[in-house]
């Protein structure tokens, strides 16, 4: 997906650029934060590197204690560390170049070219077999939102309607992970919010699509209940994130207050 630059009913101006390094969103010249990255923050601590250095010292341990010479250790755990980000690189990539797919086979007037490489392909192939099913009609896609209520943005991947809805709307968000998660519907739900907040649309419906890398499974759809738990999940983490930010800058200034005194201990 390409840089885009929007203007809401409200007059926010946003600036959205999926490949920005520290923000990937400007909102009238302000960096802001995403919703993903908000309930990301407190669903997925950021213990990873934690957890990864714990296995790389465990190898290290392992291979000393069996007289290896120090060297061919080192050697062995780069190996391992380069073959692990290439893994985690991959997962990454397939399923933006997987979005970006969806997005251009929505914006296209004719259907896109089918992906060469594997599992990109069979994705797209299980995906196009579902949406063609399914009769879905876009109502907007990959729209870039800005909630002033929360301070944050989000991008949703595509509104949809049918013909039998009676002019109902559903938000539909693309997920390749291994199965589905609550921060999904978290992340949904506030996508509703956000549409309804800053556009004309009124949505009904909210649903996830899992589009599985693993050949042998097929994509499925978990429809979410419009529900308040998963807009009080949000709040929940909004205000941690506040208490967090507070408790930071009062501990910054007690040390620097109390400088010679810490030192001292």
């Amino acid at each position: 997906m390409s840089k885009q630059f929007i203007e809401n009913k409200l007059g926010n101006k946003i600036n959205y650029d999926p490949n920005g390094k520290k923000y990937r969103y400007f909102v009238d010249g302000d960096p802001k934060s995403s919703v993903t990255t908000i309930i990301n923050k407190r669903t997925r601590p950021d213990l990873q590197n934690w957890y990864k250095d714990n296995r790389y010292k465990a190898i290290k341990e392992i291979m000393l204690k069996d007289n290896q010479p120090l060297d061919k250790i080192n050697i062995f755990i780069d190996k391992v560390k380069y073959i692990a980000e290439q893994k985690e690189s991959f997962g990454r990539e397939i399923g933006s170049q997987l979005h970006d797919w969806i997005d251009i086979y929505f914006k296209s007037k004719k259907e896109p070219v089918l992906p060469e490489s594997e599992p990109l392909r069979t994705m797209a192939q299980k995906w196009l077999k579902f949406w063609k099913a399914q009769k879905f009609k876009v109502v907007a896609s990959e729209l870039p939102l800005y909630s002033s209520k929360f301070d944050c943005c989000g991008t949703n991947d595509v509104i949809v309607t049918k013909d039998s809805w009676n002019g109902k709307n559903a938000v539909l968000d693309w997920k390749t992970s291994k199965d589905y998660s609550f921060e999904q519907a978290i992340q949904v739900e506030m996508y509703r919010r956000f549409i309804e907040e800053t556009t004309d649309f009124k949505i009904q419906k909210l649903a996830v699509v899992n589009i599985p890398k693993e050949p042998q499974k097929e994509v499925s759809m978990y429809i979410i209940k419009l529900d308040e738990k998963y807009f009080k999940g949000f709040k929940a983490m909004k205000y941690i994130d506040k208490l967090e930010s507070e408790f930071n800058a009062d501990l910054k200034q007690w040390k620097k207050e109390n400088n010679k005194n810490v030192s001292k201990k």
